[in-house]
């Protein structure tokens, strides 16, 4: 009996630890690994690095005066290009007022030119707020931003018809995990939602399930 109980504890064990000892296939998602930063994301209760940037309307907004009136979701999306980042855009603005009731502010990070930024937002009917990175600082400060692999930059182009780089006003195409933080009034990232897989993204029933924490 204790050989048979030895025996299940051993095999249960081998398969938790081929499951977490599976590694990323970074070059899949775009991101290139070889002399290259991988982004890891922060972490809970890391304090959220402050910004300064500019929406869509071109109004100077910055995270302290953001979080004066509320605490935050911020996310970060690829571009206008990305068919997932495009259905998630329109999912963020139909459920935008379930999220705003709750007291929250939400903001969106993009690498995408202003004008890109502009088109994005009459395409899709955006409401919140879009921040252009022109500086690529804020992705740099939320650890989300990688060099993207030549191949996945020549898979877009063939695809989309879209030169990565050049859509982002760039010399070199940089994009951003599209990860989302939720921020406490006092600058505390309370939850994360950070994955490799540009198509694995926090869902509005993740966003409204954490939302309390920030209180």
């Amino acid at each position: 009996m204790e050989k048979k109980y030895f025996l299940l504890i051993f095999f249960a064990f081998l398969i938790m630890s081929a499951g977490y000892g599976q590694e990323i296939n970074f070059a899949r998602f775009g991101i290139e690994t070889k002399d290259s930063h991988i982004p890891q994301g922060l972490k809970v209760g890391d304090m959220a690095p402050g910004f300064t940037g500019y929406d869509q309307k071109g109004t100077q907004v910055e995270l302290k005066k953001l979080l004066e009136k509320g605490p935050l979701v911020l996310f970060f999306y690829r571009g206008k290009w990305c068919p997932v980042c495009s259905r998630y855009l329109n999912n963020y603005q139909d459920s935008l007022k379930i999220i705003t009731d709750q007291g929250f502010n939400v903001v969106a990070i993009t690498p995408e030119s202003i004008e890109n930024v502009e088109q994005t937002v009459k395409v899709h009917n955006i409401s919140f707020t879009v921040i252009y990175d022109c500086q690529e600082k804020i992705m740099k400060d939320y650890d989300v931003m990688f060099n993207v692999t030549k191949a996945y930059q020549d898979k877009i182009f063939n695809s989309l018809s879209t030169d990565i780089a050049k859509n982002n006003g760039r010399d070199a195409a940089r994009l951003p995990v599209p990860a989302t933080y939720i921020i406490s009034k006092e600058g505390i990232i309370v939850a994360v939602q950070f994955d490799p897989d540009y198509k694995i993204r926090a869902s509005v029933k993740w966003i409204l399930q954490n939302l309390g924490k920030a209180f």
